[in-house]
């Protein structure tokens, strides 16, 4: 009986609902004085650690990443010249909630008066472990069935394993598991568009695809 050697690849996914999200938030705001600047950056912080502490809110954590002042400048025409405007204060910082307090997050903060950049969602890390080891598992299975499949064009039967690996380990090229984070980019801002203040934001909860691939070789024995 005489045998030849196969190799396949074997793919496999599932998505999962996010667990929680990184809201990115910024404020940028212009005032005559430098002092008043950063009297309004400090103001907009201690707002901000309001907005944190609120227990409804589900807030895991908040982080503010900077405070800047520094001075503006604005081009007077017609010669272009730069003439002083008044001090700018930026604060840039995140907040991590729960899924399902991401509305009403985005609705606090924006009530605050800052721009939210954009949400970034998250799988709690033994969730996403556990994902990564089932779907790697199925990736495995859908190998063995390609592997059956060639098996029969070939009008033999499927030998033994040879070698199982991550892609690129037994040949050049494709990438290794993977996960996507789905993050969705938006600005929003506070704008007076009447009362009162709606309480939550209607921001849908992102999916997470969770994906890996193998490659394996078996021995195809032909009759």
């Amino acid at each position: 009986m005489s045998s030849a050697t196969i190799a396949v690849k074997g793919n496999a996914s599932e998505e999962f609902a996010a667990d929680f999200a990184d809201v990115h938030f910024r404020h940028l705001f212009i005032s005559p004085a430098r002092s008043d600047a950063l009297a309004h950056g400090n103001a907009v912080i201690a707002q901000l650690r309001d907005v944190g502490a609120q227990s409804t809110l589900r807030v895991r954590d908040m982080k503010i990443r900077s405070l800047r002042v520094e001075e503006a400048f604005t081009s007077v025409e017609p010669d272009h010249i730069r003439e002083p405007s008044g001090w700018s204060v930026l604060v840039t910082g995140e907040v991590y909630a729960d899924a399902e307090s991401v509305p009403a997050v985005v609705a606090a903060l924006t009530k605050v008066g800052v721009t939210i950049v954009n949400v970034t969602w998250h799988l709690e890390p033994a969730t996403e472990a556990s994902a990564q080891r089932a779907v790697r598992r199925q990736a495995v299975d859908n190998a063995l069935e390609a592997a059956i499949d060639f098996a029969a064009a070939l009008g033999g039967t499927l030998g033994d394993l040879i070698t199982l690996a991550d892609p690129g380990l037994l040949s050049a090229g494709a990438s290794g598991n993977s996960r996507t984070r789905s993050a969705g980019a938006f600005l929003a801002s506070a704008t007076s568009y009447g009362s009162p203040w709606d309480e939550r934001v209607d921001i849908d909860t992102y999916v997470i695809t969770v994906a890996a691939s193998v490659e394996a070789s078996y021995v195809v024995n032909l009759d």
